[in-house]
């Protein structure tokens, strides 16, 4: 066989491969970050916002998109997920100590401040913060800045 033919079988092996790591489960629901909302005193219109804008990468409640169930794309997205978790988890809120949660709310402000959250590549497929929801967010975390 010539190289023409061992590459296409070799990329269709490791697509075939990708899929058998698929992940899409959620190991809570949107109840494991009460204890953030709560305590913080998240209002309702900030809530909607980190529901539909942040908690998918930053909880550990996520409403998968269809096209996770793609292997290379779900192990991509996955990765995104957890280094997401590791550097806030708003399900594991209570487990923070108190300078911890001022800086990741500091951390918050400046992302979304910066333009450096959400992701580029989450831009690609969910629309973009708005300036409403920019706005809003900032608003609420201009006290950690």
């Amino acid at each position: 066989m010539n190289l023409k033919r061992i590459i296409p079988l070799v990329v269709l092996a490791l697509l075939i491969v990708a899929q058998f790591f698929v992940k899409s489960d959620n190991v809570s629901s949107y109840e494991s970050v009460k204890a953030f909302e709560q305590e913080e005193k998240v209002t309702p219109k900030l809530s909607g916002v980190l529901k539909s804008q942040c908690y998918d990468c930053h909880s550990n409640h996520t409403n998968y998109p269809w096209y996770n169930k793609i292997g290379l794309v779900s192990i991509v997205l996955n990765h995104h997920i957890e280094e997401g978790k590791e550097h806030l988890n708003f399900s594991d809120w209570s487990n923070y100590a108190q300078n911890q949660k001022e800086h990741k709310l500091h951390e918050v402000y400046e992302e979304v401040e910066e333009n450096e959250m959400p992701l580029k590549m989450y831009s690609l497929t969910h629309p973009s913060l708005s300036n409403e929801e920019k706005t809003e967010i900032l608003s609420f975390f201009e006290v950690y800045k």
